[in-house]
């Protein structure tokens, strides 16, 4: 019987197991991951767990019911691997306990970054896992401050989640505006409005030097000698791909464990995807690690279909979403060349769809509240189709006639 293991019981690996069966793979089946939860969705955890009234009520996003494993026979191990022997198909995990595999999907995904100058103490928090959601759940309890540091997405939805709990916050960022590289300067600017509109303080261009662990709280002090005492911290500073065990057994690594199109590492037979995997991406095959839901999901069916000797190419189109307090910002492409031309599609300041033209195709496109005419362009970006900026600038077309007379 072929034994396929996956090692990590996140969204990429619970997906992947999901695909294997459904796709036809009856041999024997193990999902190995270090949290004692079954696999859940990461998005709910700066979301949805901080702001629910009741504890009972704060998480509900797993992503299978209990009983799909056993119905599935997928063997769910809560343990960790510390050696993986790609050549002779053998993983050594904690508990002692050696597994022999024929195919292995690494999807290991990765780890909060932490800051020099805030260690980690009773009252400095990442944000990553669910028990650091309920840790920081807690905490919030009784706070009337928090500082965060990091003006990205987890960030700002932390933001926005401790405002909803009243709580006073401070993003403290390094660079001189959010989101420097994920949005337009334009939004960026908005987004920082819209949270200083529901009461949020901003330092940007701020640079922390250190931080002092008090019983009450923590104290920063910053360059200029300035210091601000908060009652607790959150670091939001972003991730690292947890690619050890994939270098300490001689994979191709650097920035994540390196796939080629299919998602197959640089040892046949063993495969990665999700937050740890870097793969080639657009015209010029640069490498890129996508740090998102979609990519997790998306990444680990193909993946999955390929160890079943499919010749599935992974080309993602990325598209990422956040919400904070009533927006819904979706993005859809990503901001890696120049942009020659902007074209707003405005309703309301609470619904727009802003695109971003480069040879007359749409190389991003940014929606707030208003998903509906994003999936209507996507084909569009997708297959770099290109477009009359004329018609897609008049708000008397409607953008899926625009698709349809752009497909005829």
């Amino acid at each position: 019987m072929e034994t396929i293991l996956i090692i990590g019981a996140g969204q990429a690996g619970g997906r992947a197991a999901e695909t294997l069966r459904t796709h036809g793979f009856d041999g024997q089946l193990l999902l190995v991951g270090d949290e004692q939860h079954r696999p859940y969705e990461r998005p709910t955890l700066s979301k949805a767990v901080l702001t629910a009234a009741e504890d009972n009520d704060c998480f509900s996003a797993w992503l299978h019911s209990n009983e799909f494993y056993g119905a599935n026979k997928i063997e769910w191990l809560p343990d960790s691997v510390e050696k993986l022997d790609v050549i002779r198909r053998v993983a050594t995990l904690e508990s002692g306990l050696s597994v022999r595999f024929d195919k292995c999907l690494i999807a290991t995904g990765g780890r909060a970054r932490h800051l020099t100058a805030v260690p980690d103490s009773r009252h400095v928090f990442t944000l990553r896992t669910l028990p650091d959601a309920m840790r920081v759940r807690d905490r919030m309890v009784d706070a009337r401050t928090v500082a965060v540091i990091g003006g990205g997405f987890l960030g700002l939805e932390f933001a926005a989640s401790a405002r909803t709990r009243g709580i006073d916050v401070t993003v403290i960022e390094s660079g001189e505006r959010l989101l420097g590289r994920a949005l337009p300067s334009e939004f960026s600017e908005r987004l920082r409005l819209k949270h200083e509109q529901n009461g949020v303080t901003f330092m940007l261009g701020a640079a922390l030097v250190s931080s002092e662990e008090l019983d009450a709280g923590v104290t920063l002090t910053f360059a200029d000698h300035a210091t601000q005492h908060f009652d607790f911290v959150v670091v939001a500073i972003g991730q690292e791909p947890n690619e050890e065990l994939a270098r300490e057994s001689g994979l191709q690594t650097g920035n994540g464990i390196h796939v080629d199109e299919h998602c197959e590492s640089s040892v046949a037979g063993i495969y990665a995807a999700g937050d740890c995997a870097n793969f080639s991406f657009g015209p010029g095959d640069r490498r890129l690690r996508l740090e998102s839901w979609q990519n997790a999901q998306d990444q680990a069916i193909v993946a999955a279909r390929n160890m079943l000797g499919e010749a599935v190419e992974y080309r993602p189109s990325p598209w990422f979403w956040t919400d904070q307090y009533d927006w819904n910002v979706q993005m859809l492409g990503m901001l890696d060349g120049p942009v020659e031309r902007w074209i707003e599609r405005k309703t309301s300041d609470d619904k727009t769809l802003l695109l971003g033209l480069r040879d007359n195709v749409i190389v991003y496109a940014l929606s707030v509240n208003n998903g509906g005419e994003l999936r209507a362009i996507r084909r569009l970006v997708e297959q770099s189709v290109q477009v009359d900026p004329d018609a897609l600038a008049d708000m008397n077309v409607k953008l899926r006639q625009l698709d349809r007379k752009t497909h005829l």
